[in-house]
């Protein structure tokens, strides 16, 4: 049997810098979905482990799910020997990371003779520590911000709580955890940043069993019964393989070469990791979780870190082509982050965040409809829907802030402050488009009519004299001057090139605004062949994504940031499939590699991205159903997926 995990780099796209993303991603060791990450940590946050870096902190666990969004409710692990240091820093070690697989890591620290391993669970991990050294071994935790660490004495076992800081929960979530060792330790000495256990001389190897919860520190110690207290290291590794092994071979592609294979199912495994399950399972076998939107406990699943201004793109459609299973919970998980928040979230994490624009949760729901997701609540979720079309919003964590000028006026108006009003226009027109194919599927005819016209609200922001859309003010005039080449403004993360092709509902009315397919054909091969020429516009810096775009090759088309990601597949839809293939081939090719990805890889949509073209698929209006069909690039894919 082929070893799918084999093929996995949890390395790829970690070697990065706020300047620079080749991913702006961390080497995660979970369970999929999994509700805590592990990870190597090399460095202060949020840029927390590189590649270069050559000493290991320790093992993180952590919840973060992306480095623009930082972490919470994380702890770090680490071993030595000898005396303590009041830098963790200072305790690190060189090191050798001789295994990092999504089940399983395996590090030596050099400077103290000892190696670590460690598996995850869905709520926990277990590690082993072995030591060569004739000095006594020590477990240190080290904690970012507020925390609690209660030590047993006379016992094997301790608890505590990490409160470090959350936006948008209260202070007071936080992570309960429990761990129990093997060995009973002699001492425990407190430090202000943690604590450290000191264990007998002779102690050559020691497991760790350790397990969290958000709701409390007995649901902590329940989950390492549940999940740890019996099985040793193998066990739980054999458990892991299972899991992912059985999710990696739902895709069991053949490249034209080892690089290809791994690329891909690198990228598939990052596709797997978010959003996280926040809930957890009690004594009586009932899901239960923490809200950290209404600080309350509620039963059944709930989901969170994930943005959907990304992962409605190409993560959503993955699963629900492949992982029906899987999305059925997801979004029962979504919709009780919508019941406790009072609004569908934008960016979760955990709670409510204002970042990026667009309702896309929309798309969500409407894409999971199309491809015959409906055995769950969809009217529920239609009224969530329906409020982000129909009532203003207070606040950029939820909702649009817009919405009465953009009704009125047909376009969010680039005079009255609002953060990026064109690309408002652009998201809002195709989340209306998602809602009103909602609510046709639930027989909401009246409520799918009043939203048809606002569908075409993209044409509003579409200047003919100069063939781009561009900011508009209120009195109806275009604003002066226009730069094809400047980003922010009226747009977010890129300019007009960036953005002008957004219209994924609508294509045939996009192509009219350029006189027909040829036109809008000319245009897009333009885009591809101009420099990679760009004005800092309102950012007033060069930020990553036009550092990334200038050195990719491949002209205004800016591959690093979401936007773009459909235009190469319109090509095919007006007709010039032929140049939909070449592209994307070329794209996939030369950006992609086991090691690397072209930009933030935010919670797996640029890894969906490279699997729909190997696959020769690709989702180009999430909440149509059906697939853009081109040449794939791999030698071989499932004949279920030919069949699609």
């Amino acid at each position: 049997m082929q070893s799918y995990i084999s093929k996995v780099n949890p390395l790829q796209g970690t070697a990065s810098d706020k300047e620079f993303s080749t991913g702006n991603t961390l080497p995660i060791v979970a369970r999929p979905f999994g509700m805590h990450h592990w990870t190597p940590q090399t460095a202060q946050g949020p840029w927390l482990f590189h590649p270069s870096h050559r000493q290991l902190w320790g093992i993180r666990l952590t919840h973060q799910p992306s480095p623009w969004m930082g972490d919470y409710s994380s702890l770090l692990v680490t071993a030595f020997n000898g005396p303590s240091r009041d830098e963790i820093q200072h305790q690190a070690s060189a090191y050798r990371l001789d295994e990092c697989q999504p089940h399983y890591l395996r590090a030596e620290l050099l400077r103290y003779g000892i190696t670590c391993e460690m598996s995850p669970t869905e709520r926990g991990a277990l590690f082993v520590f072995t030591s060569k050294s004739t000095e006594a071994l020590k477990i240190r935790f080290h904690f970012d911000g507020v925390h609690t660490v209660i030590p047993s004495p006379g016992q094997n076992h301790f608890s505590g709580k990490t409160e470090d800081y959350s936006w948008g929960v209260k202070r007071s979530y936080g992570l309960h955890f429990f761990g129990e060792f093997s060995e009973q330790p002699e001492t425990f000495t407190a430090l202000t940043d943690g604590g450290y256990w000191t264990f007998p001389a002779s102690t050559r190897r020691l497991e760790l069993r350790l397990a969290g919860s958000f709701i409390n520190g007995g649901m902590a110690r329940y989950s390492l019964q549940r999940e740890l207290k019996a099985l040793g290291l193998e066990d739980i590794l054999s458990q892991g393989e299972a899991i992912w092994s059985d999710l990696l071979e739902r895709l069991a592609i053949e490249g034209h070469n080892e690089r290809q294979e791994k690329t891909f199912y690198s990228c598939l495994y990052r596709c797997l990791l978010f959003p996280r399950f926040l809930d957890e399972v009690d004594e009586q076998g009932k899901v239960i979780h923490h809200s950290p939107y209404d600080d309350q406990v509620h039963p059944g699943p709930l989901c969170t870190d994930n943005g959907f201004w990304d992962t409605h793109r190409t993560v959503y459609p993955l699963f629900a082509t492949f992982y029906p299973d899987i999305l059925k919970r997801i979004l029962e998980g979504w919709l009780n982050a919508c019941r406790q928040a009072g609004w569908s979230p934008k960016w979760a994490s955990p709670g409510l965040r204002d970042c990026m624009i667009g309702t896309h949760f929309d798309a969500v729901v409407a894409d999971a409809v199309a491809r015959g997701i409906t055995d769950w609540n969809v009217e529920e979720a239609f009224s969530y829907l329906w409020k982000n079309a129909t009532v203003p919003s207070d606040s950029g964590c939820y909702g649009r802030r817009e919405l009465e000028d953009y009704v009125r006026l047909g376009y969010v108006p680039a005079d009255k402050g609002y953060h990026a009003p064109t690309s408002c226009t652009l998201d809002y027109a195709y989340n209306d488009f998602c809602v009103s194919e909602v609510a046709r599927f639930l027989g909401r005819t009246r409520e799918a009519e009043l939203l048809l016209p606002r569908t075409l609200h993209y044409k509003n922001v579409f200047d003919p004299s100069v063939g781009f859309m561009r900011e508009r003010l209120s009195d109806g005039s275009w604003k002066t001057p226009f730069r094809e080449f400047e980003w922010g403004g009226g747009f977010v993360e890129g300019g007009p090139w960036q953005h002008t092709f957004n219209v994924p509902h609508d294509p045939e009315g996009l192509a009219s605004l350029f006189d027909g397919p040829e036109k809008l054909c000319e245009k897009l091969d333009k885009m591809l062949a101009l420099p990679a020429t760009f004005e800092t516009g309102t950012y007033g810096f060069e930020i990553h994504e036009m550092t990334e775009m200038a050195l990719a090759g491949f002209g205004q088309y800016a591959h690093s940031n979401q936007p773009v990601h459909g235009f190469l597949f319109l090509y095919a839809l007006m007709g010039q499939p032929e140049k939909t293939s070449s592209w994307v081939h070329q794209v996939a090719s030369k950006l992609y590699s086991p090691q690397s990805l072209p930009g933030d890889e935010d919670n797996g949509e640029m890894s969906a991205w490279y699997v729909w073209a190997t696959l020769g698929l690709y989702p180009q209006c999430p909440g149509k159903g059906g697939l853009v069909r081109f040449k794939p690039l791999a030698k071989s894919i499932p004949l279920y997926v030919e069949r699609s």
